[in-house]
C-alpha cells in the first residue's frame, strides 16, 4: 500500500472503528463499528454498519426504512440568509390551540417517518400548514420554528472523527466528573506549557481517564516516550481506545505502577523457560507463555525508562496532593524543563505553588485559569450561548531547576589578564600619582599649623 493509499484510508470509516455519532438533537454517541450489525440511535432509527463503513467523516446520512439504509443529505444545521422585514410576534399566541394537529395525528405522522412511509420533509410541511399563526411570524421565528421541527422528525446523523478536540467536548458534556472537568482549552493550554512535540521523553500521572495520556500520544505523533504512572496493578485509560491509535503510536506508552515507582522494590519473579522446555509445549501453552513474557518484559522495560531518568516535562494529575508527587518524582526530571499540574480545585495549586516557591528545584511557579465563551454564528444572529460551563479547571506551572554547588576553583581570579574588570581595576591603579616621603611630612606640618590657629581663636569667641 502507498503512503496516498493509506491517507485516503485514513480518511474514510474503517470497520471496528470507533465513531462519534453526532444526532440533531445534539447529543452524540460513541459506536464501535462491527461489521454485520445494527447500530440503534433510539428515536432517529437503526442503520447498518456495512452502509457507513467505507464513508468519508463529516458527511450528514438520513436513514431510510427500516432495513438501515442511507443516504447523503444536507447537515441538519445549514442555515440560509434570512431576510430582515417589518414583521413581528407581538400579536402571536404561542399555545396548543395555534396547532391545528392533534398530539395522537402527530404521533401517527412520526410513526408513518420511521417506517419509511413519509419523508421528513413532508411531516414539517404538514406541521406548518396546520399552524394557524406560523404566517404571522417572522422570518427569524420561521427559520428556528423549522430548524427545531427538524431537529425532532429528520432521522439524520453525521459521524465524526474521535479526535482530542471531538473526544474531549463528548466526555466533557455527557460526563465531566470523569474527565475531571478538564475542558479542552485548559488541555490545549496545558499540552503547551509542557512543551509536548515529537521525539519528547514525558512523564505523566494521569487520573483522568487517560484524557491526558491521549493527548500527548495524538501530538507525539508515534515518536518520543510516554511513562505513566497510575494507581492499582493495571491503569484505567478509557480513553486510550476510543482514539484509533496505531501500533506505532500506542507502543510509545509505557506505563508504571505507583507501588514500583521505588528503586529498591525487586522486579516481579518470572521463570524463563530454556528453548528445550519451550519447544516441550503446545500451541496453546507456547502463546500463554510468550504473553507472559512479553508483559514481563513491558514492566521490566518501562521501570528502567522510569529510573534513567532525564524527562523532557512532568504533567500531573492526580487526586493526591501535588507537592508529595512533586518531592518523588521531581529528581526524574532534566535541569530548565516544564512541570504543569492540573486540579480542578484552585486552592490545592495554591498550596502546591507556594511550596514549590519555598525550594530551589523549581522557578517562576504560577498558577493560571483559562476563560472559554462559546458564540452561535448564524447569519444576523450571532451572539454568545445561552448555556456555558463556568470553569474548566486550574493549571500549576513551573520550570525545573537543578541547584549546583558552588565551585571555588571556577572562580577567575583579578590576576587573569582575560578578565576586563580585573585590567580596569589595575589600569586605575597606574594612574593614581605615587607620594613620596617629603610630601608627608610636609602635610602633617600643616595640619599642626591649622589646630593651632583654631584653639587659638576659640577664647576670643567665647569673650
Amino acid at each position: 500500500m502507498t503512503d496516498t493509499d493509506a491517507v485516503m484510508d485514513n480518511d474514510l470509516i474503517q470497520a471496528r472503528q470507533f465513531v462519534i455519532i453526532e444526532m440533531p438533537s445534539g447529543n452524540s454517541k460513541i459506536v464501535n463499528l462491527k461489521p454485520n450489525t445494527m447500530i440503534s440511535l433510539g428515536k432517529f432509527g437503526n442503520f447498518h454498519s456495512d452502509n457507513l463503513i467505507g464513508k468519508p467523516f463529516g458527511l450528514s446520512y438520513e436513514i431510510l426504512g427500516k432495513q438501515g439504509e442511507i443516504r447523503p443529505v444536507g447537515h441538519v444545521s445549514k442555515n440560509t440568509n434570512v431576510e430582515e422585514t417589518d414583521a413581528n410576534n407581538q400579536t402571536i399566541v404561542d399555545d396548543n390551540a395555534v396547532q391545528k394537529l392533534s398530539h395522537e395525528e402527530v404521533l401517527k405522522l412520526k410513526e408513518m417517518g420511521l417506517r419509511g412511509e413519509l419523508d421528513t420533509e413532508e411531516i414539517i410541511k404538514k406541521m406548518v400548514d396546520s399552524h394557524a399563526e406560523f404566517s404571522k411570524k417572522t422570518e427569524y421565528s420561521k427559520a428556528k420554528y423549522i430548524e427545531r421541527k427538524k431537529k425532532k422528525f429528520m432521522k439524520v446523523f453525521t459521524p465524526v472523527r474521535p479526535t482530542l478536540s471531538t473526544v474531549t467536548d463528548y466526555f466533557f458534556t455527557k460526563n465531566s466528573e470523569k474527565i475531571k472537568h478538564l475542558r479542552i482549552d485548559t488541555l490545549s493550554i496545558l499540552l503547551s506549557m509542557a512543551n509536548v512535540h515529537a521525539n519528547s521523553k514525558l512523564l505523566v500521572v494521569d487520573d483522568t481517564q487517560g484524557l491526558i495520556v491521549a493527548s500527548c500520544l495524538e501530538r507525539m505523533g508515534g515518536f518520543g516516550q510516554v511513562v505513566a504512572l497510575h494507581e492499582g496493578d493495571f491503569h484505567s485509560y478509557d480513553i486510550l481506545r476510543y482514539m484509533n491509535f496505531s501500533k506505532s503510536i500506542q507502543d510509545t506508552l509505557y506505563t508504571v505502577p505507583f507501588a514500583m515507582i521505588d528503586p529498591t522494590t525487586p522486579e516481579e519473579p518470572f521463570d524463563a523457560l530454556s528453548e528445550e522446555e519451550y519447544e516441550k509445549l503446545d500451541d496453546n501453552h507456547q502463546r500463554a507463555y510468550l504473553r507472559r513474557k512479553s508483559a514481563w518484559d513491558y514492566k521490566v522495560k518501562s521501570r528502567k525508562l522510569l529510573f534513567e531518568g532525564d524527562f523532557d516535562g512532568l504533567i500531573i494529575s492526580s487526586a493526591f496532593q501535588p507537592e508529595s508527587v512533586l518531592k518523588v518524582l521531581k529528581d526524574y526530571v532534566s535541569g530548565s524543563r516544564p512541570v504543569v499540574v492540573y486540579s480542578f480545585s484552585k486552592e490545592v495549586l495554591l498550596q502546591a505553588a507556594f511550596w514549590m516557591r519555598r525550594t530551589r528545584d523549581f522557578l517562576n511557579a504560577d498558577v493560571t485559569e483559562s476563560s472559554l465563551r462559546e458564540y452561535q454564528v448564524l447569519p444576523g444572529r450571532m451572539h454568545p450561548n445561552m448555556n456555558m460551563s463556568a470553569g474548566g479547571g486550574y493549571l500549576l506551572s513551573a520550570l525545573r531547576v537543578i541547584d549546583c554547588p558552588y565551585d571555588p576553583s571556577l572562580a577567575q581570579r583579578g590576576s587573569n589578564n582575560n578578565d576586563r574588570r580585573s585590567k580596569k581595576k589595575k589600569k586605575n591603579n597606574n594612574n593614581k600619582k605615587e607620594v613620596t616621603p617629603k610630601e608627608t611630612v610636609e602635610s602633617k606640618e600643616e595640619d599642626v599649623k591649622m589646630e593651632e590657629a583654631t584653639s587659638a581663636s576659640a577664647p576670643e569667641a567665647s569673650s
